[in-house]
């Protein structure tokens, strides 16, 4: 059998026999539970931190700004939706475009993105996590975030299960605080803080949006645990209505609570903890720093950790990285050594001499650049399965999914060149560990499949097959077709 074959079945076994196993079982994870993981992901430091720095560029527009950017995250949403729900699949945001568009494409956004998760992400939130505690009592922020990042990696090393349950936690506890700020706060609210309406301009408006991106980005990556949730074929559409009005209603009436308590002046590069101590009681504050501000940091590192071992498994099972990292745990099932990956590679940034506090923009990098290759995605699968695509439960016309992709791109694309201005040092730095570290590493593992006598990456098979339905039009438990053969990973580790 040859390694594309090998990759086939894998391809197949892990689509078919994981999402009969979703649809038919009572394990994994639910419609709450999703919607808290995605809430988890996109409510996290960096509304604390970037409301203020965003207030400094859109001035009195900052609730406006919040705005424009879920329209044009929500631009997205709809042709992911429609992938996941047609699809469910193991890291969605490579899988579809690795089959629908490339698998190199595909495998360099994936690249793009760990750069940014392990230098400006994981490491980032856990020094913010330190901070925060820090202003509760004196510690040290840098030891506080290691050990946030070392509990949170035994959490998800013992299952998904598990650490979905304590996402759930936390979710109640960050929605609760934040509904806290924006009730008890808004009574302190004087309009004339609004005033003048968009002081700064269009201009300004839209570089606050461009800051405010990846501060709104997360709801997506639900689509990466399509086997892990229970009837995901209509679990992961609704779970997108669920969270994100959620969170947009939650972060516009923080906007105008905090900006409308303490004005633009005292609002602009500060933290939250500014209008909450301005307009909350001493134990709402503190209620809302622990609840909130920590609470927020910590589900979205735990979506983190339950969501970028995905991407390793699939990665290894088509080759572009070690077999060993689509390895799982006897016990608990889990991807042991892609765990212990994300964990030292987030332990080592968070320890190192970087300025870790400044590489929060590194995030919106990785983030925009995923969703561009699934929006291809989307509209090659919209244009190629007309028929698999009615039978979803997105109640749109094929071409408004495939005009809101369009639109998806190019607002993206504007919003990366905004920041990117901000910092051209910073994304040139990690355009060229991107690039040229991900082209390093490809050309690696081209010469490794060469000793072995496999074309690699041709050999990975890019064959998409739709979730087969039912005769009522709804999507079939199992894929029928699954063979009881050797992965892709399984014959690379045997060599």
């Amino acid at each position: 059998m040859s390694a594309s074959d090998d990759a086939g079945e894998a391809e197949r076994r892990n689509g078919g026999e994981n999402e009969g196993k979703n649809e038919n079982e009572n394990g994994g994870v639910g419609l709450l539970e999703a919607v808290a993981i995605e809430v988890g992901l996109i409510v996290g430091a960096g509304l604390f931190s970037l409301t203020g720095v965003a207030t400094g560029f859109a001035g009195t527009g900052v609730p406006v700004a919040y705005v424009v950017t879920f329209a044009i995250v929500s631009l997205s949403i709809v042709p992911t939706a429609v992938l996941g729900s047609a699809r469910p699949t193991t890291a969605g945001n490579y899988w579809y475009p690795s089959r629908l568009w490339s698998p190199v494409v595909a495998f360099f956004t994936a690249w793009g993105l760990s750069v940014s998760m392990f230098g400006g992400g994981l490491p980032v939130y856990a020094l913010s996590f330190g901070d925060y505690v820090d202003s509760l009592i004196a510690v040290n922020p840098v030891a506080v975030g290691a050990l946030v990042l070392t509990a949170f990696f035994l959490v998800n090393l013992v299952g998904i299960e598990l650490a979905a349950r304590v996402q759930l936690l936390l979710f109640v506890t960050l929605v609760s605080s934040l509904g806290a700020f924006v009730v008890f706060g808004a009574p302190a609210v004087d309009p004339t803080n609004f005033q003048p309406p968009l002081s700064t301009g269009v201009g300004g408006l839209l570089t606050g949006a461009g800051i405010l991106y990846f501060v709104c980005l997360g709801a997506n990556f639900v689509v990466d645990l399509g086997e892990d949730v229970q009837a995901a074929t209509v679990t992961i559409p609704q779970s997108f209505a669920i969270s994100i009005p959620v969170v947009f209603v939650c972060y516009v009436a923080t906007a105008v609570v905090a900006v409308g308590t303490v004005g633009v002046d005292a609002m602009a590069d500060a933290t939250l903890a500014v209008p909450a101590d301005a307009a909350l009681s001493p134990a709402l504050a503190t209620y809302f720093v622990v609840g909130g501000a920590l609470f927020a940091i910590a589900t979205t590192i735990n979506g983190v950790f339950i969501i970028a071992p995905k991407y390793m498994q699939v990665l290894a099972d088509d080759g572009f990285f070690p077999a060993a990292l689509a390895r799982t745990n006897d016990r608990f099932e889990t991807p042991h050594w892609a765990l212990v990956v994300v964990f030292v590679a987030s332990l080592a940034s968070l320890l190192s001499p970087l300025p870790i506090a400044e590489l929060g923009s590194l995030l919106g990098y990785g983030g925009i650049v995923l969703i561009v290759p699934m929006m291809v995605a989307a509209v090659r699968f919209v244009r190629r399965y007309p028929d698999r695509y009615a039978a979803t439960p997105i109640p749109l016309a094929p071409r408004t999914t495939v005009a809101l992709a369009v639109g998806a791109v190019l607002a993206n694309v504007v919003l990366l060149a905004l920041l990117a201005s901000q910092n051209l040092p910073l994304f040139g730095t990690w355009l060229a560990l991107t690039v040229v570290g991900g082209g390093l590493f490809l050309l690696a593992r081209v010469w490794y499949f060469r000793r072995q006598g496999v074309d690699f990456p041709a050999s990975v098979d890019t064959a998409f097959s739709p979730a087969p339905l039912e005769d009522g039009g709804m999507t079939r438990a199992g894929d029928e077709t699954t063979a009881d053969t050797r992965s892709f990973a399984t014959e690379e580790s045997e060599r």
